[in-house]
């Protein structure tokens, strides 16, 4: 599960990362202080984890973690836990660091029970003769009545959103009625339960199959993959730059969402049930 890159106040030293679900979930990871010398990255480790990583120059792994994001119950607050990586990122990341192992945390970070909009800082040690002061902030809003997220990245890159986004396979609905929030980014993305997840990009993408099959018009989106007719119609046009155009299609049958956050009742446990999403990287969601 991004990573995308958004421009923040001067008092934010670097980018942010955010993902935004139809359940109202946005999840930011920002970084705070001096030194720019190093690009923070995140790439998914399961459900409801991250692989937080920063490289140099060089494009090596200087420094890596796992981020953890728990949702309660009521759905309501979140508890975040930042760990140390171990031999699951070694494996998936073999030679990252020149064949060194990856420094990482210590011991594990647990945040306390953090309601919408509260952040959990972590600070990120660096060598004191950069002079470089880094603290990674994590935050988790819950937007309200399917009110829209906050948007990132720069208007012209050429944007996606989905309002209450209504899909029907073969002319047959599928997707869950009722409100949705709105989710904005330059890649998005739907989950059926059953028939795995469906990402969406304006432009094409060269690290993943992505099929130049869909196409816009205004509020419906249209496409076909594995011999399925698929429309998916939302309630505000869908390309933020034009009212028609094409867009790039991948499907996942395999792609299953583990973590809580994602459902819109959090206690109902490991029940499937569709969503939608929107972030600036792909990376939320495909390694």
């Amino acid at each position: 599960m991004l990573l995308g890159l958004v421009m923040l106040p001067a008092a934010w030293g670097q980018a942010s990362a955010v993902v935004s679900l139809s359940n109202g979930v946005q999840l930011r990871v920002a970084v705070r202080g001096a030194g720019t010398s190093l690009k923070a990255d995140m790439e998914p480790a399961s459900g409801n984890s991250f692989y937080r990583i920063f490289r140099d120059e060089n494009n090596l792994d200087v420094f890596a973690y796992e981020i953890v994001v728990n949702r309660t119950a009521d759905g309501e607050r979140f508890h975040v836990i930042a760990r140390p990586v171990g031999a699951e990122f070694a494996t998936r990341f073999p030679n990252s660091d020149g064949g060194k192992p990856v420094p990482t945390l210590s011991a594990p970070r647990d945040s306390e029970f953090l309601a919408s909009g509260r952040r959990f800082d972590v600070e990120i040690p660096t060598n004191p003769g950069t002079r470089e002061n880094r603290t990674d902030s994590i935050q988790v809003t819950i937007n309200r009545r399917g009110a829209a997220t906050q948007d990132s990245g720069t208007p012209s890159s050429g944007r996606l959103r989905f309002v209450n986004l209504q899909v029907s396979v073969q002319g047959h609905a599928v997707s869950a009625p009722g409100p949705g929030a709105i989710v904005s980014g330059i890649y998005a993305m739907f989950y059926l339960p059953g028939r795995g997840g469906y990402f969406f990009s304006t432009q094409q993408v060269d690290k993943l199959p992505f099929t130049h099959v869909g196409s816009v018009d205004r509020a419906v989106l249209r496409f076909t993959v594995d011999n399925e007719n698929i429309e998916c119609t939302s309630e505000t046009p869908i390309l933020t730059q034009s009212e028609r155009g094409e867009v790039w299609v991948y499907h996942d049958p395999n792609y299953k969402p583990e973590g809580n956050w994602t459902k819109t009742n959090p206690a109902s446990g490991s029940g499937d049930e569709f969503f939608t999403a929107a972030s600036d990287s792909l990376k939320w969601w495909l390694p």
